[in-house]
């Protein structure tokens, strides 16, 4: 009975551990201001499991992790999340300054609740201090299938910006 029951336990590990540390989600928010292209970029992207722990987020080359923004706290029973930091990045374009804004997007502040170990990002982007997108969600809820903003654009001549929306389900 006793190697029966090793087994067992044994088989759920191989199998279920893989599964958990594969459904942990990293978003990966890359920045770039093309002076040449006249165009600001931001661009949402995740990568699961591994291939997103292991990923390669670079502050000089404009690939951000929302993680990077938050800290935790152990609170007993719970793991608190807040925010602890924002990015703001400077673009000139066409002669126009414009700023952006980069912050997580928290979708519980119990890391142990629904959607507590999930992170997005939030964009603010001002043209020479003027507002055109204040704290948008690139995922504003992590349930259900609301479109998710797969990237955002600012074109420097037009002075336009141009959401750039997916489906949830094509997303992850």
């Amino acid at each position: 009975m006793q190697h029966f029951i090793f087994h067992t336990l044994f088989a759920f590990l191989l199998l279920y551990l893989p599964t958990v540390f594969a459904d942990q989600v990293y978003p990966i928010i890359t920045y770039t201001c093309d002076k040449k292209a006249d165009v600001l970029k931001i661009k949402n992207e995740v990568r699961w499991g591994e291939a997103g722990r292991k990923f390669k987020f670079s502050e000089a080359d404009g690939i951000y992790s929302p993680w990077d923004w938050v800290e935790m706290e152990d609170k007993g029973e719970r793991r608190l999340v807040r925010q602890r930091k924002s990015v703001e990045l400077i673009c000139e374009l066409s002669g126009v300054s414009y700023k952006v804004i980069l912050q997580p997007k928290l979708f519980n502040t119990n890391y142990f609740g629904k959607c507590g170990n999930k992170l997005s990002a939030k964009v603010s982007i001002y043209m020479e201090g003027n507002m055109l997108l204040e704290n948008k969600a690139l995922e504003p809820f992590c349930h259900g299938n609301a479109q998710i903003i797969r990237g955002i654009k600012v074109f420097g001549a037009k002075r336009k910006l141009k959401l750039y929306k997916i489906a949830k389900h094509k997303f992850y």
